[in-house]
């Protein structure tokens, strides 16, 4: 299971006025292991790419 983002943390991204978005966003060490957390919100699919050789690692789920 993730680790769920409070509400709050959200829309304050969403808003602009969180302060510091990297502690939220990216790659990060959870209670489920690693995970990469996006906030795209007109993306259709999100993919995690590795970067030497562009193949596709994983598509992201849309947790909210």
């Amino acid at each position: 299971m993730s680790d769920r983002i409070d509400r709050d943390v959200i829309n304050a991204l969403i808003a602009g006025h969180f302060a510091d978005p990297f502690s939220v966003l990216g790659m990060h060490k959870t209670t489920a292991g690693l995970e990469v957390r996006a906030l795209l919100p007109d993306a259709t699919d999100v993919w995690v790419i590795e970067p030497k050789t562009g193949r596709k690692l994983a598509k992201l789920e849309c947790l909210d």
